[in-house]
């Protein structure tokens, strides 16, 4: 990652979650603040003329092979979803998509139809880095995270506080410091 990055995303967290209203201890919704931010997030089932065997393929035969693809058209951009996955998940993916597009991460292929519509993937891991880590600083800020430690939540109740699976807010827990912190006594 970039020098300076993770302290960036932590106060663009912080900056978006104060415009939007958003304490910092409690959940955002991935698909408000991606909506709010001009771009669609559909199901397999609202892609407009995706065949029925396609659906069925992404949604019963082989669900667990994807997460998310961001498509653009023009200046439209929607991001579509697993909806099989579990909403924590969901989440994440959703933010993990949006932040790849608010850093303006350029992807290392993209493969384009014959209609033009426009298929972002393969980013460089350092792209996927960025937006691990801006995604969960926007689902899980660092000064929310301390707040609920501080009352005394444990991993699963700060993942159910921020709506997060219970691996992201160990990993958010552990990488931003604040256990340590706490093994110190703060």
């Amino acid at each position: 990652m970039r020098r300076g990055f993770k302290a960036h995303a932590e106060r663009l967290s912080v900056e978006m979650r104060d415009r939007l209203g958003i304490r910092n201890e409690t959940a955002i919704d991935p698909v408000a603040l991606v909506q709010s931010k001009g771009c669609l997030v559909w199901k397999p089932q609202d892609v407009p003329e995706l065949d029925v065997s396609h659906i069925t393929q992404l949604t019963i035969s082989d669900p667990d092979s994807w997460d998310a693809v961001t498509i653009k058209e023009g200046d439209c951009t929607v991001i579509v979803i697993n909806n099989t996955r579990p909403a924590a998940r969901q989440a994440n993916t959703i933010m993990h998509e949006w932040a790849h597009l608010e850093l303006k991460h350029k992807p290392s292929r993209v493969d384009e139809f014959e209609n033009g519509l426009l298929l972002l993937s393969d980013y460089p891991k350092e792209f996927e880095d960025e937006a691990d880590w801006l995604s969960g600083a926007m689902l899980a800020p660092r000064n929310g995270l301390m707040t609920l430690r501080k009352r005394g939540l444990d991993d699963d109740q700060i993942a159910e506080a921020f709506g997060i699976s219970s691996q992201l807010a160990t990993w958010r827990l552990r990488m931003t410091g604040i256990d340590r912190q706490f093994r110190r006594g703060y």
